[in-house]
């Protein structure tokens, strides 16, 4: 079977069981070309972006064996994505956020935070959002990233997902409430250590 016939399942398969590194280079050069472009629109700068796509490819053995992965092409498009915030946020020091529970039932095309419901993280704060993130379950951290750093609606995250959109709603309001809690924890312990 030629290479760029084996499905990408059987090659996430052959490297999260064996650490075949041939099947992860072969899966990766699928997609090498969406990574760099996510890169290149958020990044702005074919070298950053070049060097964003080493980045990502180096994490990806970590990630891999970290998350179950049911659309490889779908999951590295959102670490791509978050890659990049994650490079802005560094050069920006903000974020802004909204954690009210005022807009989670919106689903217009793109979601909208709501006016008076935002908040302007400073970057320590905006170091333990993305703290607090990690530590929520998988489904949450998902559907919370699709929300609010790919700006999805929930049909999007729906679809996404591919999870009815009762669920979706029910994992993005539990991943606020979590989140919303966690970080005030946070605050209320002058940014200690445990989440």
């Amino acid at each position: 079977m030629k290479s760029s016939s084996i499905p990408d399942t059987i090659l996430l398969e052959r490297f999260r069981h064996s650490g075949d590194k041939d099947a992860l280079g072969q899966l990766f050069l699928r997609y090498m070309e969406l990574v760099y472009g996510v890169c290149l629109k958020y990044l702005g700068d074919p070298e950053s972006a070049k060097d964003a796509v080493m980045d990502i490819y180096e994490q990806l053995q970590h990630k891999l064996t970290a998350h179950e992965i049911e659309h490889f092409s779908g999951w590295l498009y959102m670490v791509s994505k978050n890659h990049c915030l994650q490079q802005l946020r560094k050069k920006s020091n903000l974020l802004t956020v909204s954690l009210d529970e005022a807009d989670m039932q919106n689903d217009h095309a793109v979601h909208q935070v709501e006016e008076g419901f935002e908040l302007d993280l400073p970057v320590d704060v905006t170091d333990q959002l993305h703290a607090c993130i990690a530590v929520l379950p998988d489904k949450q951290q998902e559907v919370i990233r699709l929300l609010y750093f790919e700006k999805k609606s929930y049909a999007q995250i729906s679809t996404i997902t591919a999870q009815p959109l009762d669920l979706v709603r029910s994992q993005i309001q539990n991943g606020r409430r979590n989140l919303k809690k966690c970080i005030e924890n946070h605050q209320r312990r002058g940014a200690g250590t445990d989440l």
